[in-house]
């Protein structure tokens, strides 16, 4: 399993380095700074750019050195506006935005007091217009898609591809302008993201699945939190719904930036709701928005990230006192757990789970619980010795057994049965398989990994590709190279569908398990299909 970074400097220079890679701005990350590590602007800016104070005072005296900044000085305007801080001026911020790359004003928290003016909400023509902050009407949204011209990608293969190039280039930055649209969104800007991301493929996937009514209602409920009603957070939630099973297809980098400016979204929306029930439902919404970007950084193979996020999960749903939620983020820690080293704090979170999801009354919870227990505990077998294995051995067989009994006990009704859509036979029986592989039974290994893939949809090419993976190992696991090899260039195919980069590490660690059969042609033949698809190969050539 990939290694945790062993400081929080390391952690940051590996997200840093992450979201670069993934085209993210300065001020994108230092936004997401901002909230995981609840720094203010002009220290998220830094250390955005991964720049000690030392740095930041040398590329300024650099630049102005009949000005020279200190050290001392800069950390003063850090902590403002704490008592220990002074308030920085605004040519120093004119000075540091130029060093950080953005804007002066994004260095500092602002209130925004527009709404006291007697002309908001009035929309008077301009020479050139509308009023660049004038509100945006579907209408508006209607004639430009309406006048657009259609262009859908191509076929098979490129069309995945195609729709993942569309949300990673357009839609983050579509559903990051709405989200913030309550901060005055320039609406000409606005109407450009849209018109180009309607150029670049069918429709934008957030505003296809709401009608005129509801984008209306969306708008102004974000404009002014305090009318958020039940509708509302029923849109917010669709929209989240949504994003979740684009991310079932495409992986998490195309859908990471509607997670984040979702969060945001609910975390404004909380400050306007006064009613306790609705209030509860937005702290499950919130709940659910931070599991689902810790479900996202943990397949990008941010661990630190996914830690952090399923801990605000955890809060907000204990706050909301929501059982269901409560199991469910703790039952996607525990896999974090797991998979990234720590197979014993993945059992405590296994236990936890399932200790709320009994206390909730949902079976399908129950049996959840058990299955990424079941994982735990057979993580933590692999690093026993002969003595304890046998009974961690028992444990997983149990666990494997109570998942079994908890599918069969779910009915339609189940209340925890829209949470883990997902999950149902086929994934518990591709579980069975991972457990078997590290018991090294890979005979049954490779029959319950083959009875799983039978069903698993194709909607779930990441689940597919695991199981492809489980049966690569399997055969390794019997020295049936050729087949393994077979295997591993079928999960590498769906790999450049879904480009988790959790499951690029996997395929990669998967071909460095037949290292010992480099010089063979089964593993070159393997080789060339890794490179052909982008992913790491090993060393099968001759020379």
């Amino acid at each position: 399993m990939p290694s945790r970074p062993r400081s929080l400097k390391q952690q940051m220079d590996a997200l840093t380095a992450q979201m670069r890679e993934r085209g993210a701005t300065w001020s994108q990350i230092a936004a997401d700074y901002q909230l995981r590590f609840t720094f203010n602007p002009l220290r998220g800016y830094r250390e955005a750019h991964r720049y000690t104070q030392s740095k930041v005072v040398q590329l300024w005296n650099l630049r102005w050195p009949d000005d020279a900044l200190s050290e001392r000085r800069l950390g003063a305007w850090e902590a403002w506006p704490s008592v220990t801080g002074n308030e920085p001026p605004l040519s120093g911020l004119e000075r540091l935005a130029r060093i950080y790359q953005c804007r002066a004003g994004d260095l500092v928290h602002g209130e925004d007091h527009g709404r006291d003016d007697d002309h908001t909400g009035r929309h008077p023509a301009a020479k050139d217009g509308p009023d660049p902050r004038s509100a945006l009407t579907v209408t508006d949204i209607s004639s430009f898609l309406g006048g657009l011209p259609t262009r859908s990608p191509g076929h098979g293969g490129d069309r995945v591809l195609a729709v993942a190039d569309l949300r990673e280039q357009e839609f983050g930055y579509l559903v990051a302008a709405l989200t913030q649209w309550a901060d005055g969104m320039k609406r000409r800007d606005l109407l450009a993201v849209i018109a180009s991301a309607a150029a670049a493929a069918h429709a934008s996937p957030l505003l296809a699945h709401l009608d005129g009514d509801s984008l209306e209602r969306l708008a102004l409920v974000s404009r002014t939190p305090s009318r958020v009603d039940a509708e509302a957070v029923g849109h917010v939630e669709t929209i989240l719904r949504h994003a979740i099973r684009q991310e079932d297809i495409l992986g998490p980098q195309a859908v990471l930036e509607t997670a984040l400016a979702q969060y945001g979204l609910v975390r404004r929306l909380l400050t306007g709701v006064a009613n306790e029930d609705l209030r509860r439902r937005l702290m499950s919404l919130l709940a659910d928005t931070s599991r689902f970007i810790g479900w996202l950084l943990f397949n990008s193979g941010d661990f630190a990230g996914a830690e952090h996020y399923y801990g605000q999960a955890r809060r907000a749903a204990h706050e909301a006192d929501d059982d269901l939620m409560s199991s469910y983020v703790l039952a996607q820690w525990s896999h974090l757990a797991t998979w990234s080293g720590d197979p014993r704090l993945g059992v405590e979170h296994a236990l936890g789970a399932l200790a709320w999801a009994q206390r909730g009354g949902s079976p399908i919870l129950i049996a959840y619980a058990n299955d990424v227990g079941a994982r735990a505990y057979a993580g933590v077998m692999r690093r026993e010795n002969a003595g304890n294995r046998a009974k961690d051995h028992a444990r997983c067989r149990t666990a494997l057994s109570a998942a079994r009994s908890g599918l069969d006990d779910s009915a339609e009704d189940d209340p925890g049965r829209s949470l883990t859509y997902f999950f149902g036979p086929a994934m518990l029986t591709l579980t069975r398989a991972l457990c078997h592989l590290d018991m090294r039974e890979p005979d049954s290994a490779i029959s319950c990994a083959r009875e799983a893939m039978t069903s698993i949809g194709t909607a779930f090419s990441r689940n597919l590709a695991f199981g492809h993976l489980y049966l690569g190992r399997a055969f390794a696991q019997k020295r049936e190279i050729g087949q393994a090899c077979t295997e591993l260039a079928r999960a590498a195919e769906l790999t450049g569908r879904n480009r988790s980069p959790r499951l690029v590490a996997a395929t990669a660690e998967a071909r460095q398990a037949l290292s010992p059969w480099n010089r063979t042609d089964p593993l070159v033949r393997l080789d060339e299909r890794l490179r052909s698809y982008g992913l790491p190969a090993g060393r099968s050539s001759s020379t």
